[in-house]
């Protein structure tokens, strides 16, 4: 999971001061300090465990202040970290990196034995697993939101990211043996088409689950302020949650319009 494209994501809003979308509708006519918290909102979360934490009460205006956070470090400055922490890091990424070819390895050696359409079936299962892995990965932020134990997020990261791999690598190497050994470029585009629109749902969920995140924080602001509290930064929080969620559906229709060619195209193989 690109962190950075689900970043990228949420502040493409930011460039019109709002959501693409609402900014025509909505922008026209705000307040400068409204129009500014707007432009900020989706550009800086930091997933640092330390850092995601639901506001306290009496916190509120402390937060406002730091909000928002300072970005996250670069990945090369994570990773030097990491192995600083870890002297043996280096040794597990590469123990996983060998690993992970050699599992290549082996799926590439079975896969070359498969007909066209065992590989389009092959195809569809990976892509129904990736369907469940999704829904464990909403799960996870659900039952984070619901104990308010964001601590246990990066966890949920992880292992979304490990289960996604998997089943992004099994479908490009199906599609790999789909041209290198039947030559078959318009299956290799249909299953790149479907990667695609995969990798734009899943960018577009994980900014779906920090906006998620952030709504849930300022939701825990506002209620231990008074009544007359400012609700305007967590009701634009609300609607980007909701512009999201459509997004996601656009790209499911998108996906399954995709399996619908895929499984005629089996159709037509096994004729």
């Amino acid at each position: 999971i690109d962190i950075k494209e689900a970043m990228s994501i949420l502040s493409s809003r930011a460039n019109d001061g709002g959501d693409v979308e609402l900014s025509d509708e909505h922008q026209r006519g705000l307040p400068a300090k409204v129009a500014q918290e707007r432009k900020e909102m989706g550009q800086t979360i930091d997933l640092d465990a330390s850092d995601l934490q639901w506001a306290q009460i009496g916190q509120a205006q402390q937060q406002r202040q730091q909000c928002p956070c300072p970005p996250p470090p670069a990945e090369e400055d994570a990773a030097s970290a990491s192995a600083a922490a870890d002297p043996d890091a280096q040794q597990k990424r590469r123990a996983l990196e060998q690993q992970r070819k050699k599992n290549e390895a082996e799926r590439r050696s079975e896969l070359d034995r498969m007909s066209v359409s065992e590989l389009l079936r092959a195809a569809t299962s990976a892509q129904s697993e990736r369907t469940l892995a999704h829904k464990t990965y909403d799960g996870g932020l659900d039952t984070v939101l619901s104990t308010g134990n964001i601590t246990a997020y990066p966890g949920v990261v992880a292992a979304a990211t490990a289960s996604f791999a998997v089943l992004s690598d099994t479908i490009n190497a199906i599609r790999t043996t789909l041209m290198e050994k039947h030559g078959r470029r318009d299956l290799d585009k249909l299953l790149g088409d479907l990667q695609r629109h995969e990798k734009e749902k899943l960018s577009t969920t994980a900014a779906l689950h920090l906006e998620r995140i952030r709504e849930k924080n300022e939701a825990a602001i506002v209620g231990a302020a008074s009544a007359s509290a400012d609700t305007r930064v967590h009701n634009m929080l609300q609607e980007g949650v909701t512009t999201l969620r459509s997004k996601i559906e656009e790209l499911v229709e998108a996906i399954n319009e995709t399996l619908e060619e895929i499984r005629y195209a089996i159709l037509e193989e096994e004729e």
